[in-house]
């Protein structure tokens, strides 16, 4: 079967539409496609094609992420990608993956791709690797009680209308994006789709709350919730989901934590997309009745390793060859010297090299590590990652490592 893939035309979201209905075997919502649609970035979606018919789909939004070291890079955040149930495992998905793939190592415009999968599984063999994780936690409120957090009581909270209080919002978020990588920057597009709120996703909850913390006069941290209410013969059982809590400062964060997990008729409070090291987890006095589960959130791919490498920071000097395996993107396959100082961000370098490697490795696995993951480590005792010269693992395992831990906090 011919795969022909290329560039869409000015229907190109109405195609997309049409896969991805398809593809999911669920109708899309109208209200639930806007906010997608206004992200959308017509020119840089393709589509596959068997003779006239369209029969997969794949989108890039350009991001601009932050990496360790407090460094950000451009990411081409690949989603909204599917093929027709009627074409799978002929190819169509590796045609676009390889395609998309090419196609931004040529133009050179981003080193590092992104994505969060329906299936795990699937994008490993084109090179993604396992980048950022989220923790999902339920509280029961017979279990909300907090450890003190110094300077609680000087933080007060409020309801405010989400629109009106954005910028403000915005201001908190992007503080927060400017220390933990995986987060990336939303433009005026991401921004108002963050506030979406179709009748079709709400399931029988509220609309979208919003609460804003203040401290000394300002804006210091917000949440965005939905409640929904639920009785029996035992009486309220409601659950609380929060969408987001982000904060400038350790008390506010806790303020609207203590907030959430006391609603009345609430039951139950859950935070689907949190991060490992999220303070919450840190502040429960009885974790073990707090249901906490971790999932794998977003995954990396290295389209050109040289400039990947070479963009982030290292949290200790680096001096190694790293020999990558790559047989998807074979641009990237060989020795690579990679040369870095945690001091001087502008000495760091990654180039090709003849020397003998130290490290041998997929690229998958090197993606893994690339946000700051510590998983060098368990790769290796895994024997997945070949340490040639003793004693290497454990010192490039510990320059990758970051801190805070990496976190997608804007799912796409």
């Amino acid at each position: 079967m011919a795969i022909d893939v290329r560039p869409l035309g000015d229907d190109a979201w109405h195609q997309a539409v049409r896969i991805m209905e398809f593809a999911f075997g669920e109708e899309w919502p109208s209200d639930a496609q806007e906010p997608e649609r206004g992200r959308y970035e017509p020119d840089r979606a393709i589509g596959a094609f068997t003779t006239d018919e369209m029969v997969g789909h794949a989108a890039i939004y350009s991001l601009r992420m932050t990496v360790p070291g407090r460094r950000e890079l451009d990411a081409a955040g690949a989603s909204m990608v599917g093929v027709l149930p009627t074409h799978r495992r002929r190819g169509v998905l590796t045609a676009l993956m390889r395609h998309q793939l090419n196609g931004l190592y040529e133009s050179g415009r981003e080193a590092v791709a992104v994505l969060t999968a329906s299936e795990p599984a699937i994008y490993g063999r084109f090179g993604y690797g396992l980048a950022t994780e989220w923790v999902s936690v339920e509280i029961q409120r017979t279990a909300r009680m907090l450890r003190p957090v110094a300077g609680v009581d000087e933080v007060t909270i409020r309801y405010a209308d989400p629109d009106k209080v954005l910028d403000a919002t915005n201001a908190v978020r992007e503080s927060v994006v400017a220390a933990r990588p995986g987060m990336f920057h939303h433009n005026e597009s991401w921004r108002r789709s963050e506030l979406a709120d179709p009748v079709s996703g709400r399931h029988g909850g509220s609309p979208l709350r919003c609460v804003v913390a203040e401290r000394a006069g300002q804006v210091s941290g917000f949440a965005y919730f939905q409640t929904r209410s639920s009785w029996d013969e035992r009486g309220p059982g409601g659950t609380t989901t929060i969408s987001r809590v982000q904060a400038t400062d350790a008390a506010s964060a806790a303020a609207l934590w203590r907030f959430l997990l006391d609603q009345d008729l609430m039951a139950t409070t859950a935070h689907r997309r949190l991060s490992l090291d999220d303070p919450i987890l840190a502040w429960l006095l009885d974790v073990r009745r707090a249901k906490v589960t971790v999932r794998d959130s977003m995954w990396a791919r290295l389209v050109d390793v040289g400039r990947a490498l070479g963009s982030r920071g290292y949290a200790a000097p680096v001096d190694v060859v790293l020999d990558v395996h790559d047989e998807f993107c074979p641009w990237n396959a060989g020795r690579w010297h990679l040369v870095a100082d945690a001091e001087d961000a502008d000495s760091t370098s990654c180039v090709r090299t003849e020397r003998e490697a130290d490290l041998v490795l997929d690229v998958r696995d090197l993606a893994s590590a690339y946000l700051g993951r510590p998983t060098l480590l368990g790769l290796g005792a895994a024997g997945l990652v070949e340490e040639r010269v003793p004693g290497t693992l454990a010192r490039v395992a510990q320059a990758f490592r970051n801190d805070p831990l990496p976190l997608l906090d804007t799912p796409f």
